[in-house]
């Protein structure tokens, strides 16, 4: 399997386990973006802006945390979230106001979501980014897969399934 894909089926997976107030992250996910920029740690889709409302009303009952400078990580994003439920593999929501597209009669704006390692900004920096600019990795899905996985043990949640299984070869 494509370590693009396994990224997807990650990111989709925890998306789907994360309660707002109206449905899920995944839920306003109304197109992916199937195109060069589906990466080994993120995706880009088109959803409905009211998911943006959803994770502002989720951060001011402490579930996500804005991440300043979103634009400095992600070029072109307008804001971003991450949930703040694990010390690790946690889902970031960064937002792109500026990309829009109509689906149906939806208005839609971009939303880019991908997987931390690390909950904390310094570490996440320190351990994550700066070692990834300079080799020019990105995050591992199969990293992301064991961290999310223990970290939803660790806080009894159901587990984190994603609809595929690491094997040794």
């Amino acid at each position: 399997m494509s370590v693009r894909v396994a990224a997807l089926l990650n990111i989709t997976t925890a998306m789907s386990q994360i309660h707002l107030s109206s449905g899920t992250p995944l839920s306003y996910i109304k197109e992916i973006i199937w195109d060069d920029s589906l990466a080994q740690d993120r995706f880009f889709a088109y959803t409905d802006p009211k998911l943006m409302d959803e994770v502002k009303s989720a951060a001011r009952l402490g579930l996500f945390a804005p991440e300043f400078g979103s634009g400095f990580f992600h070029p072109g994003a307008t804001a971003s979230w991450k949930q703040v439920q694990f010390g690790e593999a946690n889902v970031q929501l960064t937002f792109h106001e500026g990309t829009t597209k109509k689906i149906g009669d939806t208005e839609c704006i971009v939303v880019e979501p991908d997987i931390d390692y690390y909950k904390d900004l310094g570490a996440h920096g320190l351990l994550e980014v700066v070692p990834n600019k300079f080799t020019g990795g990105l995050s591992n899905p199969e990293t992301v897969y064991v961290l999310r996985w223990i970290a939803g043990q660790h806080a009894g949640i159901p587990e984190f399934n994603p609809p595929y299984k690491i094997v040794e070869v």
